[in-house]
């Protein structure tokens, strides 16, 4: 439910960027006139490309770069070089630790996200016109940010199960929660030794016992072939030769489902549940934690606009 999470996978979590990009205004590129400036410091056009390409890098997606999309993204832009401006004059965080921070994350989540090397990050920042100084200054300007934001919302109460109950409420549509089967299951190489378990397992023998001896499935031969339950269909993650076969099985019925990279599934559904909604207790905290980053995101964006209001910007888009 947030706009500031990272969508990298080493870097989820790590630093939060504001509304649809942040400030870089690292590189004073010579141009005619820049597209804003900011208590005298001037934002090039050089300096919101580097914000719209890092930004694409963080997010994994490509930001709109029309006339419109340039011109609110230079007015955020402007606010969180204020935001970094004020920051730094309230002594939140110094040039050198938020400099320090930032090289720390570009060596333990940039370079393991982006490849696990120096060279292949290098090459991947390359395709976005990025290099690794201008990435890490981008960056030096995020942790200014966070420090920011940090003050910003440092005061707010947390979400309370009341408040996460009442969302829940009243947008149940949104936390659906598929059909499940309660299953277990042994994997075989051969239809006729599929048949010969299957045969024994109706006739009374051990689940324990067959899935031990016969099961080739790592995860589940030492449990009794024992999955609890799984989703139906393809949101069952499996191959469609186990949940096609899975999915025909009602309570208590045998079945056995092929698959040529796996072999042979023999397959009991021992339970169903039909489609319906999630319970609230499998919900809560991510509830909880989306409406807090919601408070904390208003908050922030109040605080962002106010200390605008109090800077000299002038815009020239």
């Amino acid at each position: 439910m947030s706009k500031r999470a990272i969508k990298m996978a080493a870097m989820a979590g790590t630093v939060g960027l504001l509304g649809t990009v942040a400030a870089a205004c690292g590189s004073q590129t010579a141009v005619a006139k820049p597209l804003a400036v900011i208590n005298g410091q001037a934002l090039t056009k050089a300096d919101w490309q580097i914000a719209v390409n890092a930004t694409d890098m963080l997010q994994g997606v490509s930001m709109a770069t029309t006339k419109a999309a340039e011109k609110q993204q230079v007015k955020q832009l402007a606010t969180e070089v204020a935001v970094e401006q004020y920051a730094l004059k309230q002594h939140w965080i110094t040039k050198a630790k938020a400099t320090s921070e930032a090289k720390l994350f570009v060596k333990q989540n940039a370079t393991a996200a982006l490849g696990g090397t120096t060279k292949k990050m290098e090459a991947a920042l390359k395709k976005k016109h990025l290099s690794v100084a201008t990435f890490t200054q981008f960056m030096v300007q995020q942790m200014e940010l966070q420090a920011a934001f940090a003050q910003a919302t440092k005061g707010l109460k947390p979400v309370t199960k009341a408040e996460a109950l009442s969302y829940y409420n009243q947008n149940k549509a949104s936390f659906p929660q598929a059909a499940q089967d309660k299953m277990r299951m042994i994997l075989v190489k051969t239809k006729p030794l599929a048949l010969t378990i299957e045969k024994e397992l109706k006739a009374g023998g051990s689940w324990t016992i067959l899935a031990k001896k016969y099961s080739g499935d790592p995860a589940s031969k030492n449990k009794g072939g024992e999955y609890g339950w799984v989703n139906t269909g393809s949101a069952s993650g499996y191959v469609p030769g186990f949940y096609n076969e899975m999915d025909k099985l009602k309570a208590g019925q045998y079945g056995i489902g092929y698959s040529k990279q796996y072999g042979y599934f023999v397959i009991q559904v021992q339970a169903t549940k039909p489609a319906g909604t999630q319970p609230f207790s499998k919900v809560q905290t991510e509830i909880q934690s989306g409406l807090q980053q919601q408070k904390q995101d208003a908050a922030f964006q109040t605080f962002s606009n106010n200390i605008a209001k109090k800077f000299h910007i002038k815009l020239n888009v």
